[in-house]
C-alpha cells in the first residue's frame, strides 16, 4: 500500500525533486492542453467562417438569380407591351414587381401597373447599355426607405423608343424574414459600403468595418458589436457588366461566442480531465520521491553517525532495490572503518610513542593486543633482535587477560633467521616445524598453525611477529600495518640510541665528545660542591701534530689519535674521565683530589705516554704534549670559567716550547683580557688609521750623511696617546692584523718619500719593515706593485726588510718572491741577521742587498771595542758576499768607531738622530745640508744626553718579535 509521510518533504532535496517533476509532467500537459483548446477552438471558428461563407455565398447568388429573373421578366414585358399582351405576364409580375411604368420619349411616364414612378429623380445615361440588350439597376433613397429599379429599352437598338421602368419588391429581392437563420446576420452593402439590406438591421457592420476589411471579391473578418466580438465572411456580387451598377457586398456575420457554444461542455470534460492528470502525476511524484529520498535520509542518518565515529546502528533498508544494494554496502563499509578507526587509533598511539619516549614495551603491548583482537590469534609473540647481536633475541607475549610478559634473551635459531629472511611478506609453518627449528623458548605453547611475520626495515630485520591460531586463518592483512609500524619503532628506537652514542662519543677514538665531557663535569662539579671536595682539568693539546698530518696523511693523524686516546685512559683511575674535545685536543677530570702531587703525578705521566713514539704503517712518529690545568674551586666555579682557564693555561705551556704542564694563574686570565682589548683596539685603529710613521735616518758613518731613513710606526691612541709597536705588535702578528698595518705603513712611506723628493729634500731610499705574515701573503707581491705604481715612486727607492724567520715555512717560494722583487727593483735586507733561523746553505742564494746587524750585537760593543765578535763576523761574512752592513741601536762613540773600523756602510741610532716625523725629517736634511760642517761635531751637538740613554722612547720596527 502505498503511503506518504509529510515530513520527508522537509528536505530541501525532496521539494526540489517535486518541483521538477511537477514541471517536468506539468509543463507539458498545459501546454499540451492549451495546444488542444486553441486547435478545438480554431477548428470551430475556422468551421464558422466556412459556414458563414456559405451562406453569404448562396445568399450572393440567389440574389443575383432574382435580378436575372426579373431582367428576363422586362425583356418578356417589351415583347408583350409590343404585341399588346401585357396581361400574360401580370401575374409574375406583381409578385416580383411593385410597379411597371414606361418612360415615352417625350419624357412622359407612362404607369403599367401598381404605384406612379417618380421618374424625375432617376438619373442614366446608358444607351450603349441598352444596346446590348442588357437592363440597368438602380438604387433610390427615399423616405420609405431604399428602392430597386431595373430599366431596360423596350427596343434595344432605339432606346429612344421609350425605357421600361421597373421597381423591385425588396421583399422578392432579400427574401423573406423568417426563411433566415436566426443565429446569423446576412447584410446587403452597394459600393459605398452603405446597407441595402440586414436581417438583423441592428448588429450590421458600420461602413468603416466594412470598408476596413473588404479588400477583395471574397473574404473573412471580425469586428466588435457592443464589445462583443463578431465573425464574418462576405461575397462580392458583380453587377457592372450585367447592370451597369457597381458592386454589391453580401455580408454573413455571426457572434463569436455562439460559435463556441459548443466548447463549454468540451471545456467542462477536459480541463477536468487536465486537472486529474495533474493530481496523479502529483500523487505519483511524491511516493517515488519518498521511495528515493527516505532510504537517502536513512543513509544521510547513518553518514552523520560515522562522521561522529558512532558504528553502532546500522541502515536499515528493506527496498529489494539499488538502495537496498547501496544500504548493504554502506553497512559493510561501516563495519570496515569501524575496524578501520580502531586500527589507526592504534596505529596513532604508536606514533606518539615513537615520536615521544618511544617505549617500546608499551608499543609492543599495543601491537599485541590489537593483533590478538584483529585476528582472533590464540599465541600472539613478538621477537626483538639484539641491535648489537643479531643471533640474539627477546621474546615479548601476551597472555588471555592483556598481561605482556618477557622471556630473557635467548637465541635466535639461524634457519628460522633464515627463513624469515626468504620470506620477507611472512610464512606459515606448522607447530611441530617450529618445535623442531629451536623455537621452543619463543613459542610457549604449541598450536597447529603458526604465521611468522618479520619486521623489515630499510632491509634490515629488527624482529619478527608470531601468530598461533588452532586453524587456517586468512585475516592476518590487517596485522601487517602493525608489523610496518613496529619495525620502524624498533629501528627508530636503535637509531636514537646511535644518535645518541654519535652526539656523546667521538666517533674516531671512542672517548667521550666535547658534549658529554661537558656534561660529566657538570655533574662533578655538583657531586664535588656537595662532598666539599676539590677536581683538576686537565686541559691537553698535542705539540707537532699537524706536522704528522701534513707528512704522512689524514689517516696516520687518525690512528695516532686513537693510540694517543688510549694511552691517556691508561694514565688515569677508572672513575676519571678522559674526553676528545675535537682535533688534537683532549681534556681530563680528576676528582676528589687531596694534594697537588695527585695532580702533578698524573699530567707527568700523561707527557711522559704521550711522547713515547707512535709506530704506525711502519712509520715512527714522534708528538708531546701540552697541559694546561685548572682546579675546581680555586680557579673557576663554573665550566665555563675551568675550561677557558685550563685553555690559557695549556697556551701558556705551548708558548714555553711544549711538552710541559702549566696551573693555571690569574695573572694569565689578566693577560687574555688585555690580548682581547687590544685586538679590539687595534681594528678600530686600522678602520680609522691612527697609526703615525716615524723616520729614522741611516747615516754614512765616514761622511755623517744620511742615505735613507728606516720607516718605524706608532700607534696614536685616542685614549692612551702615542704607543709603542712593543705594545700591540706582537698581538698583531698572532691575530693576523699585522698584515693590514704592513699594507698601511707601506702605503704612506711611499706616499711621504714621493712629496720629499717633490720638496727638493735629497733621499735614497725609504726602508720598511715586512712582518712573515704579510710577506707570506699572497697578494703581497701585487700589493707591492700597486703602491709604487700608484704614486710614480722609482721601485729602487723603496728598501724591504724581512726577518731570517721568513725562510722556516717554504724556504724555495720565498727566494721566488724575493727574485721577484729584486727583477722589480726594490732593494732587499735582511733584519735582525743572527737572532732567528738562520741557513748558510739558502743565504747564497738570497737575493738581498744588505744585511743588518742587530741592536742585542751592537749594544756588547765596549768603549774599548770588546764584545764586537759576533757583529765583526757579521760583517766580514756580508762582505765576503758582496753585501752592504748596516748597524742599528748605534749610540756611543766607540760603537761607531768599532763598526766604521770593520767598513760598516751604514749607520742608524740615538747617536745620530731619533726618530722623527715627517716635518722634522725634512729640517734635520736641510740642516745637515746647510751646515756641511763636521759630520761628528754635528751628530755630537744632535745625539742626546748618552749617559741616560734608556729616557728616550725606543721604537721598535713593525717586524720585530716582542721578546726582542
Amino acid at each position: 500500500m502505498i503511503t506518504i509521510e509529510r515530513k520527508f518533504l522537509r528536505s530541501k532535496v525532496a521539494r526540489r525533486m517535486l518541483v521538477f517533476f511537477m514541471l517536468s509532467a506539468f509543463v507539458p500537459v498545459l501546454f499540451l492542453a492549451f495546444l488542444a483548446y486553441w486547435e478545438s477552438n480554431r477548428s470551430l471558428i475556422e468551421q464558422a467562417h466556412n459556414r458563414l461563407a456559405g451562406a453569404s455565398d448562396v445568399y450572393r447568388t440567389s440574389i443575383y438569380d432574382k435580378l436575372l429573373l426579373i431582367d428576363q421578366l422586362t425583356k418578356d414585358v417589351t415583347g408583350y407591351y409590343a404585341d399588346n399582351r401585357l396581361a400574360e405576364t401580370s401575374g409574375q409580375l406583381h409578385d416580383r414587381l411593385r410597379s411597371l411604368a414606361l418612360q415615352l420619349p417625350s419624357g412622359e411616364t407612362r404607369k403599367l401597373f401598381g404605384e406612379n414612378i417618380e421618374t424625375g429623380t432617376l438619373r442614366f445615361a446608358a444607351d450603349e447599355h441598352f444596346s446590348n440588350d442588357h437592363p440597368l439597376l438602380l438604387t433610390q433613397q427615399t423616405d420609405q426607405g431604399i428602392k430597386f429599379f431595373m430599366l431596360r429599352a423596350v427596343d434595344r437598338s432605339a432606346s429612344s423608343k421609350g425605357i421600361l421602368i421597373a421597381e423591385i419588391i425588396p421583399g422578392y429581392l432579400w427574401g423573406e424574414a423568417d426563411a433566415f437563420s436566426v443565429d446569423k446576420n446576412i447584410c446587403v452593402y452597394n459600393e459605398h459600403y452603405i446597407q441595402l439590406f440586414c436581417t438583423q438591421p441592428q448588429l450590421y457592420a458600420s461602413p468603416q468595418n466594412i470598408q476596413e476589411h473588404v479588400r477583395s471579391t471574397k473574404g473573412e473578418f471580425a469586428w466588435y458589436h457592443d464589445d462583443q466580438k463578431q465573425i464574418a465572411n462576405y461575397h462580392e456580387i458583380y453587377l457592372q457588366a450585367k447592370f451597369l451598377t457597381p458592386r454589391w457586398i453580401v455580408v454573413a456575420t455571426q457572434p463569436e461566442a455562439d460559435t463556441l457554444d459548443s466548447m463549454k461542455q468540451f471545456n467542462t470534460i477536459f480541463w477536468g480531465s487536465v486537472i486529474l492528470s495533474v493530481l496523479l502525476i502529483l500523487l505519483l511524484s511524491m511516493v517515488q520521491i519518498r521511495r528515493i529520498l527516505v532510504p537517502l535520509e536513512y543513509l544521510i542518518d547513518g553518514t552523520r553517525r560515522l562522521t561522529r565515529r558512532d558504528f553502532s546502528t546500522q541502515v536499515i533498508v528493506t527496498s529489494r532495490d539499488e538502495f537496498g544494494e547501496l544500504a548493504a554496502s554502506f553497512n559493510t563499509m561501516s563495519d570496515q572503518l569501524k575496524e578501520q578507526f580502531e586500527r589507526l587509533a592504534t596505529l596513532s598511539k604508536i606514533d606518539r610513542e615513537i615520536l615521544s619516549t618511544l617505549n617500546t614495551e608499551k608499543i609492543i603491548n599495543e601491537v599485541l593486543s590489537y593483533a590478538q583482537k584483529s585476528t582472533h590469534a590464540q599465541l600472539c609473540c613478538i621477537a626483538i633482535i639484539h641491535h648489537d647481536s643479531a643471533d640474539e633475541i627477546d621474546s615479548y607475549s601476551i597472555d588471555k587477560k592483556g598481561a605482556l610478559s618477557r622471556t630473557p634473551s635467548h637465541a635466535l635459531p639461524s634457519k628460522i633467521k633464515q627463513l624469515l629472511i626468504n620470506n620477507s611478506q611472512g610464512i606459515w609453518i606448522s607447530g611441530k616445524l617450529a618445535r623442531v627449528l629451536l623455537l621452543a623458548e619463543h613459542i610457549k605453547e604449541v598450536l597447529p598453525h603458526l604465521f611468522l611475520l618479520p619486521l623489515n626495515w630499510k632491509d634490515q630485520m629488527v624482529g619478527f611477529i608470531t601468530l598461533g591460531f588452532d586453524r587456517n586463518n586468512d585475516e592476518i592483512e590487517p596485522i601487517r600495518d602493525y608489523a610496518d609500524r613496529m619495525a620502524v619503532a624498533l629501528f627508530t628506537k636503535r637509531r636514537e640510541e646511535l644518535l645518541i652514542r654519535q652526539a656523546r662519543i667521538d666517533m674516531l677514538t671512542g672517548l667521550p665528545n666535547r658534549f658529554l665531557f661537558m656534561e660529566q663535569l657538570q655533574k662533578d662539579i655538583a657531586r664535588m660542591q656537595r662532598e666539599d671536595e676539590k677536581l683538576a682539568v686537565l686541559y691537553i693539546d698535542l705539540d707537532h701534530f699537524k706536522n704528522v698530518n701534513d707528512t704522512f696523511g689524514h689517516t696516520v693523524g687518525d690512528k695516532l689519535l686513537c693510540e694517543a686516546g688510549l694511552r691517556l685512559q691508561q694514565c688515569v683511575r677508572q672513575s676519571d674521565t678522559v674526553a676528545r674535545l675535537g682535533g688534537d685536543e683532549f681534556a681530563i677530570i680528576i676528582s676528589q683530589i687531596r694534594s697537588e702531587h695527585q695532580i702533578t703525578a698524573v699530567a707527568d705521566q700523561v707527557i711522559s705516554a704521550v711522547s713515547k713514539p707512535y709506530l704506525i704503517n711502519g712509520e715512527e712518529n714522534i708528538v708531546a704534549a701540552s697541559i694546561g690545568i685548572a682546579v675546581y674551586p680555586y680557579d673557576g666555579e663554573t665550566i665555563a670559567e675551568l675550561m677557558r682557564n685550563s685553555d690559557i693555561a695549556m697556551y701558556r705551556a705551548k708558548a714555553k716550547t711544549g711538552k710541559q704542564y702549566v696551573f693555571f694563574e690569574e695573572s694569565m686570565n689578566i693577560e687574555v683580557i688585555r690580548r682581547v682589548t687590544i685586538e679590539k683596539e687595534l681594528r678600530r685603529a686600522i678602520a680609522e688609521k691612527q697609526f703615525v710613521l716615524y723616520f729614522q735616518p741611516q747615516v754614512d758613518p765616514n761622511n755623517n750623511v744620511t742615505r735613507g731613513v728606516e720607516v718605524l710606526v706608532r700607534w696614536q691612541h685616542p685614549e692612551n696617546g702615542l704607543v709603542s709597536p712593543g705594545y700591540f705588535i706582537g698581538i698583531a702578528e698572532d691575530t693576523g692584523l699585522i698584515i693590514e698595518i704592513g699594507q698601511i705603513v707601506l702605503e704612506e712611506a711611499c706616499k711621504q718619500f714621493c712629496t720629499w723628493l717633490n720638496q727638493g729634500i735629497s733621499l735614497e731610499y725609504v726602508a720598511v719593515n715586512v712582518s712573515v705574515k704579510q710577506f707570506c701573503h699572497p697578494n703581497f707581491l701585487n700589493a707591492v706593485k700597486t703602491v709604487l705604481a700608484s704614486h710614480n715612486m722609482p721601485a729602487h727607492c723603496l728598501e724591504l726588510e724581512i726577518t731570517e724567520s721568513v725562510l722556516m715555512d717554504d724556504a724555495k717560494t720565498v727566494i721566488g718572491v724575493l727574485t721577484e722583487l729584486r727583477q722589480l727593483g726594490v732593494q732587499l735586507s735582511i733584519d735582525d741577521f743572527g737572532t732567528g733561523y738562520s741557513s748558510m746553505s739558502y743565504l747564497e742564494q738570497l737575493p738581498f742587498d744588505t744585511l743588518k746587524i742587530d741592536i742585542s750585537f751592537v749594544r756588547k760593543i765596549g768603549d774599548d771595542g770588546s764584545n764586537g765578535t759576533i757583529a765583526a763576523t757579521i760583517a766580514a761574512m756580508a762582505h765576503a758576499l758582496n753585501k752592504k752592513i748596516v748597524a742599528e741601536g748605534v749610540e756611543t762613540r766607540a760603537q761607531l768607531d768599532f763598526l766604521r773600523k770593520h767598513d760598516c756602510e751604514l749607520v742608524q741610532g740615538y747617536f745620530f738622530s731619533r726618530p722623527l716625523i715627517a716635518d722634522e725629517l725634512a729640517t734635520y736634511i736641510r740642516n745637515e745640508v746647510a751646515q756641511k760642517t763636521n759630520n761628528v761635531h754635528f751628530a755630537d751637538q744632535n745625539r742626546p744626553n748618552n749617559s741616560n740613554p734608556e729616557s728616550h722612547l725606543h721604537i721598535v720596527n713593525v717586524g720585530q718579535r716582542r721578546n726582542s
